[in-house]
């Protein structure tokens, strides 16, 4: 009795609704706009029961996009298909689409966590959904209502039929009915299908090109706002085929397809915006337009800003800005940009000096072929600088680069081979390498060449063949073998060879290279001419070497101002050169400093400090036979001090002969 009229009542409910259809649908609306969803959800649904069409695709709707229910697209297919089934177009339209793939209920956190076989989570699914929870891909059903929406009128089901049989994902490919579908749609209007219909007819996938005709139509869709005919019809225009050339228009559709979010589209408006290409050049916007399309990891667009942010020019260098995108091109696997990520790391552009780091990335793009990416990974191993030393691995890493042709390669391989790198030493190899890189032009080659002919260890010691060596070195361009020939004119290697005139010029041509030893060696050569221009000059190089921290110029011009002879006496200039001096090491400097506090000559006297700093000096050696302080305000033969033009260059070998010039890392450099 009661079940009896709980239905007479729903019937009634339903009679009533069946009267009120408009208002429910109206109240319906009304609720969704205002986002009232669940109350929205049981007015379509109360509209449905009372027989309107129009509620279930509106049903489906809320499943479809998870509004006032459970997202679930199992049953927005259940939905669409009672409202397709009774002639509801869109709803014919939207069923087909989801048919081609299909789709599956989500089952609840708790079955999901619990079930682990496919089979079992349907049977779960069949019994949580009345309506099944699973519908399965369906490319013949799916086709026969798209078919159904697009004989109804509906542009968007030609669009997509079109795709289907153009690209033969779901049903054979076929260009006719490709070509037909994508002509109906493109004269109903839809976008999509003018693109569809202008691709085909632009490229001739039907038979012959017509690029004219296709331009028409990518014109059409393009200018509805579809950013993929936006990007053709700017190509077009650029390259002048089937419209003429038209540099402005091409800026014109590229600016709207970078707007619409196309990734290719704002690199490639960028790239316009950089060249004025159809356009102002403005560089603020095109920063605008590259950080857009790399902010989608669009990688041209990467590599790009990180270029722009480096290179500076209109704007100020932002190397922080450039090493994160030359990261995130790494990230995205490009060998080059894992190489100069890792000298971002290695020399602290944009971040902090990494030297592990810079590693990690050297060795990733040596790992994938970058020939100079593995040369840095052997000066690593070398040196034990971001990875723990090993020799063996710097000449396998080392080899594998000289394969590829370095040059540096071969010259740091034969550096390797005399220092045993590969168990023992191997000197007859390294010739053999230093030779190769000499006779393809590489200056530190031959320089290196030619100090082991001046040495004569591992061959037969030549200094003519050494000068032959370091004149063409100097000629290639590598000014830092000037420093070597200087030293082979001032006899240090064969006092037969010694030409005076010629070793000061060769140290001047280093000199003026900025190389310090030299600058300090030509400066006492000019000293000791006694003549006033060139004690003037002398007194220049040395302040050069001194303020390059070159230690012993930093000695020689504390003594030269505690003397006063050549320049004016300054006792608080000797002072500041002696400390500097001292800081780096210097004990002769250090004792003359312990002097001048203890007596106050230039700085404030401090008997205690001065006489700590002497006793240190002389704790590391510093003076041997002096024995008392004498006073430096007065030339005396105590004065620790350098005779007029008596500096020598320290012992040259092959491994520290070009220190001054080399710094550490100079293996770290861009890809050629």
């Amino acid at each position: 009795m009661r079940k009896s009229l709980r239905s007479a009542a729903t019937q009634l409910r339903r009679l009533a609704d069946g009267q009120m259809l408009p208002w429910l649908r109206r109240r319906a609306e009304s609720a969704g706009d205002a986002g009232e969803h669940q109350k929205a959800f049981r007015l379509w649904l109360r509209a449905y029961e009372a027989g309107d069409v129009e509620s279930a695709f509106h049903i489906a709707e809320c499943y479809e996009h998870g509004r006032g229910v459970a997202w679930n697209l199992a049953d927005a297919i259940n939905w669409h298909r009672r409202a397709a089934e009774r002639g509801h177009v869109e709803a014919q339209f939207r069923l087909g689409r989801a048919l081609l793939d299909g789709a599956r209920a989500p089952l609840p956190e708790f079955w999901r966590r619990t079930t682990r076989d496919a089979d079992t989570a349907a049977r779960v699914s069949e019994a949580l959904y009345a309506g099944g929870g699973r519908h399965a891909a369906d490319p013949e059903q799916a086709i026969y209502w798209l078919q159904e929406a697009a004989d109804a009128g509906l542009a968007q089901a030609d669009a997509l039929l079109g795709v289907i049989h153009v690209l033969g994902k779901h049903a054979p490919q076929d260009y006719n009915k490709g070509m037909f579908h994508f002509e109906r749609g493109a004269q109903r209007g839809d976008a999509s299908a003018q693109f569809g219909l202008a691709d085909i007819v632009y490229r001739g996938l039907d038979g012959v090109p017509d690029q004219a005709r296709g331009a028409d139509w990518y014109e059409k869709a393009a200018d509805q706002g579809h950013s993929s005919a936006q990007v053709a019809m700017a190509t077009i225009y650029r390259k002048g085929a089937g419209r003429a050339a038209d540099p402005e228009r091409a800026a014109h559709y590229m600016e709207m397809a970078a707007e619409s979010g196309d990734a290719y589209a704002q690199f490639e408006f960028a790239m316009m915006l950089q060249r004025g290409e159809g356009i102002e050049s403005d560089p603020s916007r095109v920063e605008t337009y590259l950080r857009k399309s790399a902010k989608r990891d669009h990688f041209p667009a990467v590599v790009a800003l990180a270029d722009f942010c480096s290179q500076g020019g209109p704007v100020e260098p932002d190397w922080r800005e450039a090493a994160r995108w030359r990261l995130r091109a790494a990230e995205l696997g490009d060998v080059n940009a894992m190489f100069i990520y890792g000298r971002h790391a290695a020399n602290g552009l944009g971040m902090p000096v990494n030297l592990n780091e810079a590693a990690r990335w050297f060795l990733k793009a040596a790992e994938q072929g970058h020939a100079t990416a593995a040369f840095n990974v052997a000066v690593f191993y070398q040196h034990g600088q971001g990875v723990e030393q090993n020799l063996s691995e710097a000449l396998r890493w080392c080899q594998y680069a000289a394969d590829q042709g370095l040059r540096e390669a071969k010259v740091k391989l034969a550096e390797l081979h005399l220092a045993g790198a590969g168990g023992a030493r191997n000197a007859p190899r390294a010739v053999e390498l230093l030779k190769e890189a000499s006779e393809a032009g590489d200056g530190y080659a031959k320089t290196q060449l030619a100090m082991i002919y001046l040495e004569g260890r591992d061959v037969f010691k030549d200094t003519r063949k050494a000068e032959q060596l370091l004149r063409d070195a100097l000629d290639s361009g590598y000014v830092a073998a000037s420093l070597q020939l200087g030293h082979l004119y001032a006899g240090h290697y064969d006092p037969a060879r010694s030409r005076p005139e010629d070793a000061l010029s060769a140290y001047l041509v280093a000199a003026q290279a900025g190389n310090p030893i030299a600058q300090h060696l030509v400066g006492n050569q000019l000293l000791a001419r006694k003549d006033e221009a060139a004690t003037r000059e002398g007194v220049h190089w040395l302040h050069n070497a001194a303020e390059a921290g070159f230690v012993p110029a930093q000695f020689q011009l504390g003594v030269l101002f505690c003397q006063g002879e050549v320049v004016e006496k300054n006792l608080t200039e000797a002072v500041r050169w002696y400390e500097m001096a001292a800081r780096q090491g210097h004990a002769l400097a250090l004792y003359n400093l312990g002097v001048m506090v203890m007596k106050g000559l230039g700085v404030e006297a401090d008997a205690e400090k001065g006489m700590e700093m002497i006793k240190r000096a002389e704790a590391q050696g510093a003076l041997g036979a002096v024995k008392a302080a004498p006073d430096p305000a007065k030339p005396s033969p105590d004065l620790a001090r350098p005779a007029p033009g008596s500096a020598k260059p320290g012992p040259v070998t092959l491994n520290t002969a070009l220190a001054a010039s080399r710094p550490a890392l100079s293996a770290i450099k861009p890809a050629g």
